[in-house]
């Protein structure tokens, strides 16, 4: 463990423990997430705990992925939403050269022009 570490059970704000934390936010933010929890079925808590969760856990990916975009993320230098939106951005360059669902389970035939 590096010096200054915390151990697991030395951290208090480690735990499995629920904790009520608020937040502010615009109204056009919560209508926003609440209408996408509705149509998944979740309840907003939920929702935002899920994407939350995600952010902090490389979404589920298998450690190995997971270990791979942390070195490259620190590589270039960037916060993890910085590097997501470079992730997104990287998509969308990919989709000028390519059909939208490219490389879908169904992907459309053709190049978009």
């Amino acid at each position: 463990m590096a010096p200054g570490q915390k151990s697991f059970s030395e951290d208090p704000f480690i735990s499995t423990e629920k904790v009520m934390q608020t937040f502010r936010m615009s109204r056009e933010l919560v209508v926003f997430l609440k209408g996408e929890a509705n149509a998944r079925g979740l309840d907003l808590t939920a929702h935002v705990v899920r994407h939350l969760e995600g952010l902090r856990t490389w979404f589920g990916l298998p450690a190995a992925a997971a270990a791979l975009l942390e070195a490259d993320r620190e590589a270039l230098g960037m916060g993890r939403y910085e590097y997501l939106l470079h992730l997104l951005f990287q998509r969308s360059l990919a989709l000028r050269e390519q059909a939208p669902g490219f490389d879908g389970p169904h992907p459309t035939p053709g190049r978009k022009r």
